[in-house]
C-alpha cells in the first residue's frame, strides 16, 4: 500500500501520534460534535461533555495536524475531499 490510515480518537493523548509521518485531523466546530454526538450516540449532553473533556484540546489536535478536513458540511462533499486528500497522499513519498 502507498500509505496506511490509523484512526485514533486519542492519537495525541495516547502518544501513537509518535509512529505517524503525518496527521491529518478530522476537525468541527464544537457544537456541531456535540450535536452529531448526541444524535448517533444517544447520551446526555453531560456525558458528551465529558468525554470531550477528556481528549486534546481541538487548539492541541490542529497544532498536530498535517493536514486539517473541516467536517461541516454534507456527505457529498466530503466524500470530495477525501477523494482530494487520497490523491494527494498518493503523491507522498
Amino acid at each position: 500500500s502507498p500509505y496506511a490510515i490509523l484512526v485514533s480518537p486519542l492519537l495525541i493523548e495516547s502518544g501513537q501520534y509518535s509512529m505517524t509521518q503525518r496527521i491529518l485531523v478530522i476537525d468541527v466546530p464544537q457544537s456541531l460534535q456535540i450535536q452529531r454526538t448526541l444524535q448517533r450516540d444517544g447520551i446526555s449532553e453531560q456525558q458528551v461533555q465529558a468525554i470531550l473533556k477528556a481528549q486534546s484540546s481541538r487548539e492541541d489536535r490542529l497544532n498536530h495536524a498535517d493536514d486539517v478536513l473541516v467536517n461541516d458540511k454534507d456527505l457529498a462533499w466530503l466524500h470530495g475531499e477525501v477523494e482530494r486528500l487520497h490523491h494527494f497522499y498518493l503523491t507522498l513519498r
